[in-house]
């Protein structure tokens, strides 16, 4: 196991692709962090919650990134036909997946650490030089936990690209479907169990109420709070993964 994940991160860290896209979920936030930061009308009533809440949501744009990052990684090798030389060296095909999956997961956890205190201390340094009062009690404990939750929902997203891309197999459509998922696919699905009766569904979309539970307890928005949030499209994106790996036992590569 320990050479197919050797494997995997060699793949990983040699395609141009993957780095342009971990470029840009990089720099997104921060721009946003740089411009907030100074063109701010009233720096002095910003809070460290509302920071905490900016790179957030900043960090939801390159979350997205990283997710297609993963699903490129894996359907361009059934694109281009390097995977049957790996499914011919691992006979067992679920370990190229899980292999995947932990390069996917070390990555992801990494970058979005480094994102996420980057652009809350970029943002803090720029308000706190204009008057605001941003490093005050209690706000290293909220912030740590919006962390802990951001960075395990980007983990989640990440496993959910690869579910996805062991499902469909072609990269522009599933690409479309993870970034299409949380802003059209859930609400279209909503939409329609309300249209049937089920007025409550969307507060169980599973994307949405992970999401929803990052930067506290649920309430009008979703089901579920956190970590039973994440728990639950955890547990849904794993029946994704699940079925795209025995259907891709029962096709050829």
């Amino acid at each position: 196991m320990k050479a197919i994940i050797a494997s995997e991160w060699l793949k990983a860290r040699t395609v141009r692709s993957h780095w342009v896209l971990l470029i840009i979920a990089m720099i997104f936030p921060l721009i946003i962090s740089t411009l907030v930061g100074i063109f701010n009308p009233d720096p002095q009533y910003v809070s460290y919650r509302e920071v905490v809440s900016i790179v957030a949501s900043s960090g939801a744009f390159s979350l997205l990134l990283l997710s297609s990052l993963w699903v490129i990684n894996l359907t361009s090798e059934f694109t281009h036909g390097t995977i049957r030389v790996t499914y011919a060296a691992v006979p067992a095909r679920w370990k190229v997946i899980v292999s995947k999956a932990v390069i996917g997961t070390l990555v992801t956890s990494s970058v979005m650490t480094v994102l996420f205190w980057l652009n809350f201390g970029l943002g803090a340094a720029l308000l706190n030089s204009r008057g605001a009062t941003i490093i005050v009690d209690g706000w290293f404990d909220h912030s740590f936990k919006v962390f802990v939750a951001l960075v395990t929902f980007a983990i989640i997203v990440s496993w959910f690209g690869l579910g996805l891309g062991v499902l469909i197999k072609n990269s522009p459509v599933a690409i479309v479907v993870v970034l299409l998922w949380p802003l059209i696919i859930e609400n279209l699905i909503a939409l329609a169990l309300a249209l049937s009766g089920y007025e409550s569904a969307w507060k169980w979309m599973p994307y949405q109420t992970a999401f929803q539970g990052i930067e506290g307890a649920s309430g009008f928005d979703s089901a579920l709070s956190r970590p039973w949030g994440h728990l639950y499209f955890a547990a849904f994106v794993i029946v994704v993964g699940s079925i795209g790996v025995v259907v891709d036992r029962r096709r050829d590569a």
